[in-house]
């Protein structure tokens, strides 16, 4: 693999031995040794005991493993490499950053970066114009529950089933799929009050009924599209019927917009497609925004974030500080990827490329009863259904569609309340040859598994 020329991004998929080959085995034998089981799930694209590829090397929407395999990445990373792999604006800058200024002193020094990039995303956020940094998309949720309890007195917020927030603390709290282990729920009652998603009036007498008890939610938490739980898109009119409705209730309104912000759906934020009455309060953002990097925020309104003024400790330490806060090569890379993100031609390109997705998906299930597809912008899931009416979820089939996907080239990421969804993130900037053949190969792939 090291005598390989270098990526240029634009290859098609090449298998030379049946993925996961035996040095990609060998390193994830390796790695399990000295690795805590907590990062090792049950991966449904391969059988038990297959091991999985080991990435060595990508560029744009191309990833090689250990192997020498290259496959055509619909995941871009959980969608943070939204601008391809190894972007190379976001590369250069990270790379000149690195020479220049390679770490601040989070909440104590600024670094010019940290207030460029403020300003920027102060300028994307309109109304939500004041920002404080995280790392992931996680810790942003965290902030935004923090923030909303500081400005309510209430720690308890609506959230909806499928919801995903992250893994940590609050936001694993917050999280409806997957499910948390049992020792890793709090005692007591449970921040979260989930009701079903996409129809306000099924769940919202819930809602009215635990604002007359004792511990009353003081927030409403919803992804504006639901990534995990298989892509789930509400109808036009959800968001501002809900925003609405909590604002009516005296609720905040959190959008986590850590996978649908930077452009995937089209706009910037996906909430804008609903229109200015569903405008949040604050807004999570992370994953696709840096192009690459690691780093997250909290948008909100000044009246809300300033809050924070208000709990600074005697001592005069911050309430809220990280090590790498605003970390400066995090700041470098985000803000030469926002130079294209939210650029308009990139907008009508994942338009005009979301159309194609979308045709492409409709007739790959044309006439198939137990497949069912979604998308919005270059975002997309392939669900498989079971036969009678309740149309139960079928996992068996859905894994079956990932490893002949794998085996073919293509790398999807498995999604579904019922581990029945094969979900699509591809890189905004994937070339349309390269759209082309990973939906020819996934036609096949789901042709071959109805059968």
């Amino acid at each position: 693999m090291s005598r390989r020329p270098p990526l240029r991004g634009d290859e098609l998929p090449e298998i030379l031995v049946p993925p996961p080959g035996p040095k990609s085995r060998a390193a994830t034998r390796r790695l399990r040794k000295v690795e805590g089981a907590a990062i090792w799930g049950a991966d449904p694209a391969r059988a038990p005991g297959a091991g999985t590829i080991v990435w060595a090397r990508a560029k744009g929407s191309v990833v090689e493993d250990l192997d020498g395999n290259r496959y055509l990445d619909l995941t871009s990373g959980f969608g943070a490499a939204s601008l391809g792999h190894a972007s190379p604006e976001v590369a250069r800058a990270v790379a000149a950053q690195a020479r220049r200024l390679a770490q601040g002193l989070g909440d104590l020094h600024p670094h010019a970066l940290r207030e460029k990039l403020a300003r920027r995303l102060s300028a994307l956020g309109g109304a939500l114009s004041k920002v404080l940094f995280a790392g992931t998309g996680s810790e942003a949720v965290e902030l935004a529950l923090k923030t909303a309890a500081l400005v309510t007195g209430r720690r308890r917020v609506v959230a909806f089933e499928g919801g995903y927030h992250g893994q940590c603390g609050a936001a694993l709290e917050v999280t409806y799929f997957p499910p948390s282990s049992a020792p890793l729920r709090p005692d007591g009652p449970p921040r979260a009050i989930h009701i079903p998603f996409s129809d306000v009036d099924e769940g919202w007498k819930r809602v009215e009924h635990e604002l007359r008890g004792p511990d009353p939610p003081g927030a409403v938490l919803v992804e504006p599209i639901q990534g995990r739980a298989g892509v789930i898109v509400p109808p036009a009119s959800f968001l501002a019927s809900l925003a609405t409705r909590a604002r009516a209730a005296g609720l905040l309104v959190i959008y986590d917009e850590v996978l649908t912000g930077g452009g995937r759906t089209g706009p910037f934020w996906a909430w804008e497609r609903s229109g200015p009455a569903a405008e949040p309060d604050l807004l999570c953002a992370g994953k696709g925004i840096g192009g690459g990097v690691a780093i997250a925020a909290l948008l909100g309104r000044p009246a809300i974030m300033d809050v924070w003024a208000k709990h600074v400790p005697a001592s005069g330490e911050a309430p809220y500080a990280s090590t790498y806060y605003a970390h400066p090569l995090a700041c470098a890379g985000t803000l030469a990827a926002l130079e294209r993100l939210a650029s308009s031609e990139l907008r009508a390109d994942v338009e005009s490329k979301g159309s194609v997705l979308a045709e492409r998906l409709g007739a790959i299930v044309r006439g198939r009863a137990h497949v069912a597809t979604r998308s919005i912008g270059l975002l997309a899931a392939v669900e498989f259904v079971g036969a009678g009416p309740l149309r139960p979820p079928d996992p068996a089939r859905a894994r079956a569609v990932l490893r002949s996907l794998l085996g073919s080239g293509i790398l999807a990421i498995p999604g579904g309340l019922g581990g029945n969804v094969v979900s699509l993130y591809p890189s905004l900037v994937i070339p349309r040859e390269q759209l082309d053949a990973a939906l020819t190969r996934l036609e096949s792939a789901v042709e071959a598994g109805s059968g």
